[in-house]
């Protein structure tokens, strides 16, 4: 079949193209223009803190989107409504373009902003203390970044789930998540992440009594915070949490007093790691407060520190900082005022309770009966013991249950294809997608056409060399022997008178060599008939001298083995034939010819005087040349006065 000219060609593309651009490109231009023009000065009113003119701007760009049914754009202006109406600290509006930003990418079926918006959701339930609905987006989210192979965001939904799971309190469960998340950044070298992940690592280890592995990851969270650069990438407020637990650690060791310099070091900022946050600072002054305390019991500074501490995480609404501050202030309490110490412990109660935080309350409700051991107060723990003792049976469950479905789907997304379908707006799509089939045939045509150059280049080279060789071979023997010969046989004539029947067999030598010559380079059947000719090439050097066996030899072995293939064995076998009957003086030659498993065994075996090395690499490289042409292996096993061995073996 003939290619079409390449100015039909041509033309097929310029009119695909057109057609591409005709059908889908109805976008108004002028519109286009504004929802670009209204998207940049959004951005930057709010990058100026002008949050109500950036939601004035995305509001006008969201209407012309809609208007344009661009679905990119739209979705675009929800997900910046989103984030400028939390910027403008109104949590509800915020949450409401979130939910209209997942609902237009679930529709459209975008994978990547659906994980996006998942993830804005699971931050929303997070800040109002709605911790399981918080993992429930979180873990969707993560699902879908898994879907398109994007292995950073799954560790950031994991170090989020991570967190929550300590401050609910199953510290099991955050350290199995931590685990989980540095796989997916083992081999990167984001330290902010890697060493977040140490450090929560290293807060669950110290709440479950691990203090060995807690110390471990602490240090190796602040091995990554080495020089300033480095803390600048981690963040300085991440880097003072670490040195922070640190100190936790030692006081829960027992150390107070390195404990304690750790903390004043920090709150005089003698780790040169800047100025403490109001919130880094009260954390730190608690826990200098319950250090001091251990160390030297109940002091004026223990319980200043503490009161000052209260009455930010009142002011600031943090249920977790008022359960922490709370339990220290009942335990300082606890043998100096037993009214304030049960007091401290009921706030306990009431914000643990909040977070479902059992492991709060279990230990609230124990220091409450060793100061008031009503049946009330002894019967509600004996509960809790239960609870936290299930609660313990259940995590181990869930931790062994929650790997194997982590493994199972870890598993699943290797072996699965990556699916991920990201779909831009109509026009665009198609457009696209015209353009590259386009280009894929353009390529294909340019890369076949090179191929096929090659292809053709290489084989007219081969065949060539071959022309070459077997002229040189040719004119070698027709000047050896037959020219010698003929010349012997004229000279003879000339200066003597030789009997007429040494003439006759002079000249029957010079026609075999002849007719022999003549077989080497005539044509061979290589169709139905090949099997018949490659059996008459045996019988054609079978003599009263020597006799030539086929063995193993199937006559339909070569039913669809290629041309080429077959003109190759048949010569190399010619080849090892005519030395054989020239060199070797052998009586015997066995050949076997077979076929298993899609490869072609022939072995050559004679009993003659064989040759050396040197002159095997002289005299059969033409056959090697042959045999590797057609992507096959000869070898050959030959001494002197032994005999000679070929193997071939080559695919078919």
């Amino acid at each position: 079949m003939k290619l079409l000219p390449k100015s039909s060609f041509f033309f097929v593309l310029l009119l695909l193209i057109y057609s591409s651009c005709k059908k889908e490109n109805n976008n108004n231009p002028k519109n286009i223009y504004k929802i670009t023009f209204y998207d940049s000065i959004s951005y930057h009113k709010s990058d100026a803190g002008k949050q109500d003119s950036a939601i004035y701007y995305t509001r006008k760009m969201l209407e012309i989107a809609k208007d344009e049914h661009d679905v990119t754009s739209e979705k675009e202006a929800y997900n910046k409504l989103a984030i400028y109406f939390k910027k403008n600290k109104n949590v509800d509006s915020s949450f409401h373009y979130i939910n209209k930003f997942f609902a237009l990418s679930k529709k459209t079926r975008d994978t990547l902003s659906m994980a996006k918006a998942l993830y804005k959701k699971g931050w929303h339930y997070r800040r109002i203390d709605s911790l399981n609905l918080a993992k429930r987006n979180l873990m969707d989210s993560k699902n879908y970044y898994l879907q398109i192979d994007d292995s950073l965001k799954v560790s950031y939904n994991l170090l989020d789930i991570a967190n929550i799971e300590k401050k609910q309190g199953n510290f099991g469960m955050s350290q199995f998540y931590s685990i989980q998340g540095l796989k997916y950044i083992e081999n990167t070298s984001n330290a902010r992440t890697t060493s977040k992940f140490y450090y929560t690592i290293a807060v669950a280890a110290k709440e479950r009594g691990d203090l060995p592995t807690a110390e471990k990851r602490i240090n190796q969270a602040l091995a990554l915070a080495n020089d300033s650069i480095s803390i600048k990438t981690i963040g300085h407020s991440n880097v003072i949490s670490f040195y922070d637990t640190k100190a936790n650690i030692l006081k829960a060791k027992g150390n107070y007093t390195l404990a304690s310099d750790i903390y004043e070091n920090l709150l005089n900022n003698s780790l040169n790691l800047g100025k403490l946050s109001k919130g880094a600072r009260v954390r730190v002054n608690g826990n200098l407060a319950h250090t001091l305390f251990l160390k030297s019991g109940f002091n004026e500074r223990s319980d200043s520190l503490l009161k000052n501490s209260l009455y930010f995480y009142k002011k600031e609404d943090n249920t977790s900082g008022l359960i922490s501050i709370n339990m220290k202030l009942a335990e300082l309490y606890s043998n100096r005022d037993e009214t304030k110490a049960v007091s401290y412990l009921e706030k306990v109660i009431e914000q643990a309770n909040i977070l479902d935080n059992k492991k709060s309350l279990y230990e609230a409700y124990h220091k409450l009966i060793m100061i008031n051991n009503s049946k009330e107060n002894i019967a509600k723990y004996l509960v809790l013991e239960e609870v936290v003792r299930r609660e313990k049976d259940s995590l181990e469950s869930r931790f062994v249950n929650t790997k194997f479905d982590f493994d199972k789907s870890e598993n699943e997304r290797i072996k699965a294809e990556n699916e991920n379908i990201i779909l831009e707006n109509k026009a665009t799509n198609r457009l696209v997608q015209n353009l590259i089939l386009l280009l894929i045939l353009i390529s294909s045509f340019v890369i076949a056409y090179f191929i096929y150059q090659r292809i053709k280049r290489k084989h007219k080279i081969e065949k060539v060399k071959t022309v070459h060789v077997t002229e040189a071979r040719i004119s070698t023997k027709v000047h050896d022997e037959l020219a010698n010969d003929l010349y012997e046989l004229m000279t003879q004539l000339e200066t003597a008178n030789p009997e007429k029947e040494v003439v006759l067999d002079k000249l029957d030598t010079i026609y075999n060599q002849a007719r022999d010559i003549s077989k080497q380079i005539q044509s061979v059947d290589t169709d139905k008939g090949f099997a018949d000719e490659l059996s008459n090439l045996f019988r054609t050097y079978q003599s009263n001298l020597v006799n030539v066996l086929l063995k193993r030899y199937d006559t339909d072995i070569w039913k669809g083995i290629s041309e080429h293939i077959k003109i190759t064995l048949y010569r190399v076998l010619q080849e090892f034939l005519t030395n054989m009957k020239k060199h070797s003086n052998a009586s015997l030659v066995v050949v076997s010819i077979e076929k298993q498993h899609k490869q072609l065994f022939i072995q050559y075996i004679d009993n003659g005087k064989g040759f050396t090395t040197e002159i095997s690499k002289n005299g059969l490289r033409n056959a090697e040349n042959r045999i590797r042409a057609i992507k096959g292996k000869l070898t050959f096993d030959t001494e002197l006065s032994k005999g000679c061995k070929f193997s071939i073996n080559v695919p078919v």
